[in-house]
């Protein structure tokens, strides 16, 4: 197959995610990837990455095969992107113009007006709950002939530098329609699972029911995830430096858990009961920071509203009782708002002690 009839990917997030994702598609050699790199580009574009990962190894100097400065750039370079990949963190409540649909909006627009015929898939590669809800508000999916797919990635990656990427959990993907009626999205996801596999590798798989594995990872995310960003520490500290040892897991980690098990199953999603030993376990081991302690540590914004504002409204709205995710969002909350202060999206009045409307 030629390089010109590959199909073309965009990949919209460039941390440890994004880049093992371009890694992963460049590896098998079944499309055409472009990666959008922003604040690392002029030392990728010189450098490349350099990457420690236990799935592909030591790469120095490695790149995709095209480097973009921003979406807008790639937009304007004359490719229909068939799958427009996205793994940059989802912040509904962050800046205007920084949602995802606004994020995608260049690629989506120079899509449509190449070839308003052929499909788009956008596949989102992101955490939470009602993440696809956004994109089918800003777009009618069929005027601009747009699926939307769901990844849920299981992966122990980061960017722990300049153009430096460490994964110390093995990649697992799982790819499926949010609408699994929607048969056009159902080829569409076998159709990437092909573009991503490597067998000996990463494990992809497709997902059937999108809603159930979303539910599910909640249970690390929504508790786990955000403990971690609440105290600034890694999974084997917040483990260790709990009471007698066991305190963190016994009273955070599984009574948190088993709050998302009885939201979900409130909406008709019975989760396993043991899965709170594998997701307890999972990286109780690694020197692991989950993404929200990343970001937190980095200054940046969370996901707060998606990964634990969504399902606790839910529960609200299903009468369900939340006392440790009511209380890891409150104080979470604060501190996404001392972030905001920090970057000049919320302003506090010290003289009247109060936020400037």
């Amino acid at each position: 197959m030629s390089e010109k009839s590959l199909p073309n990917v965009i990949v919209i997030g460039a941390g440890g995610v994004g880049v093992i994702t371009a890694v992963s598609l460049c590896h098998r050699g079944r499309s055409h990837v472009s990666l959008v790199v922003r604040s690392d580009y002029e030392h990728v574009k010189e450098h490349g990455y350099s990457i420690s990962s236990c799935d592909y190894g030591q790469l120095m100097g490695w790149k995709p095969h095209n480097l973009v400065k921003s979406v807008e750039g790639a937009s304007n370079d004359g490719k229909f992107y068939d799958f427009v990949v996205v793994t940059t963190k989802n912040i509904p409540d962050g800046p205007v113009g920084s949602t995802v649909p606004e994020v995608i909006r260049p690629v989506i627009e120079s899509n449509h007006r190449l070839n308003s015929s052929r499909q788009t898939n956008v596949l989102l590669v992101q955490n939470g709950l009602d993440i696809e809800k956004d994109i089918h508000k800003a777009y009618d999916s069929h005027d601009y002939n747009l699926v939307v797919l769901s990844g849920i990635q299981l992966i122990g990656s980061t960017k722990i530098g300049k153009g430096v990427i460490e994964q110390v959990g093995k990649d697992h993907l799982s790819v499926g329609p949010f609408d699994p009626k929607d048969d056009r999205a159902i080829a569409a996801a076998y159709v990437f699972i092909d573009l991503y596999n490597n067998e000996g590798h990463n494990r992809v798989t497709f997902d059937s029911e999108v809603r159930y594995a979303r539910w599910r990872k909640l249970m690390y995310n929504a508790v786990i995830n955000t403990t971690t960003a609440l105290v600034g520490m890694d999974v084997p500290r917040c483990l260790q430096f709990g009471v007698d040892k066991v305190g963190t897991e016994e009273n955070i980690f599984r009574p948190g858990m088993r709050e998302i098990i009885a939201i979900a199953a409130s909406e008709g999603i019975t989760l396993n009961e043991k899965d709170l030993d594998f997701f307890c376990n999972i990286s109780k081991d690694l020197m692991f920071k989950p993404s929200m302690c990343v970001d937190f540590l980095n200054g940046q914004l969370m996901e707060l509203e998606t990964i634990l504002g969504n399902p606790l409204r839910i529960a609200k709205k299903n009468g369900v009782s939340t006392p440790v995710l009511f209380m890891l969002y409150h104080l979470l909350y604060m501190v996404q708002n001392k972030l905001k202060e920090s970057k000049g999206l919320l302003k506090f009045d010290e003289k009247k002690a109060r936020i400037v409307e």
